[in-house]
């Protein structure tokens, strides 16, 4: 049974995610305002309706290995590679066996990628190219009151039936509060494909992030996050923009609460997110 000193760590590592998110919301750190603008200018060119910020990749050459090759998708690195790695049709994935959950789900997202006629699948299941007892199992989720939350949405893999097929993997998944699920980070992934007409191409890097001694779910077990970010990077015009989601029932569906600088995302969870070979 999980003790006092548990839910004292849950709860403070809890508060310095929402302390994050609160400092980004009042214009803090690198992350920028996170105001809403109109969707055309003066010259009826679009005016983006969250304002991405500069980033230029740094040259991180550790980031780049051939045993994470899986183009286009690791073209600015992989934010961890002490991972199993899985390269699939419509993403990349790090996955990380203790958690046996993503650590990090890399997209790269364009105009042809949202307009697919592929229906949702809803097949879920254990991803068979990961070993078991390093792997999530579909009986872990039975009973557990969190909802199988996508890394990768299958919103976004409507173009192939093998990408959408592969975005039920359990590899791609980890336990999502039902009210975030299916509320507020679904706005958000709706949000993202929005941005994709806008911009035309974007990395998205999806993943959990973990508490100190976090609760597990399942005889795996899986881990269970405390919260979520999503970071989003356009690679023509350099720019990016951050999210953490406490997983929890949202008190916010509005997207600017949760806007987060990505060097913060960076520190919490110890990951490189976008980064140069040269």
């Amino acid at each position: 049974m999980l003790g006092e000193p548990f839910f004292q760590q849950a709860r403070a590592w809890l508060l310095l995610v929402l302390t994050a998110v609160l400092a980004a919301c009042s214009g803090g750190g690198s992350g920028g305002s996170s105001s809403v603008a109109s969707s055309s200018g003066p010259s009826g060119q679009p005016v983006f309706s969250v304002n991405f910020v500069p980033l230029t990749p740094k040259v991180r050459p550790q980031q780049f290995t051939s045993a994470q090759f899986c183009p286009p998708f690791m073209e600015f690195g992989s934010p961890s590679v002490s991972v199993d790695f899985l390269c699939r049709t419509g993403f990349a994935v790090g996955h990380n066996p203790e958690a046996r959950t993503p650590a990090w789900v890399i997209e790269r997202l364009g105009i042809s990628s949202i307009n697919g006629g592929i229906e949702r699948t809803d097949n879920f299941r254990a991803d068979p190219d990961l070993l078991l007892g390093r792997r999530a199992e579909l009986e872990d989720y039975v009973g557990s009151g969190f909802d199988r939350g996508h890394m990768a949405p299958a919103g976004d893999l409507t173009w192939s039936l093998q990408a959408m097929t592969e975005s039920f993997y359990l590899s791609n998944i980890a336990p999502q509060n039902p009210s975030l699920n299916r509320g507020a980070w679904a706005k958000l992934e709706e949000e993202v494909r929005k941005w994709v007409i806008e911009r035309n191409d974007l990395i998205v890097i999806t993943g959990p992030i973990f508490g100190v001694g976090s609760t597990v779910i399942g005889a795996s077990p899986v881990r269970v996050p405390v919260a979520f970010y999503k970071v989003i990077f356009d690679p023509f015009r350099r720019e990016a923009i951050g999210f953490v989601y406490p997983n929890v029932p949202p008190a916010s569906s509005n997207i600017a609460d949760y806007q987060v600088p990505v060097e913060q995302i960076e520190a919490v969870t110890g990951m490189t997110f976008i980064s140069a070979k040269q």
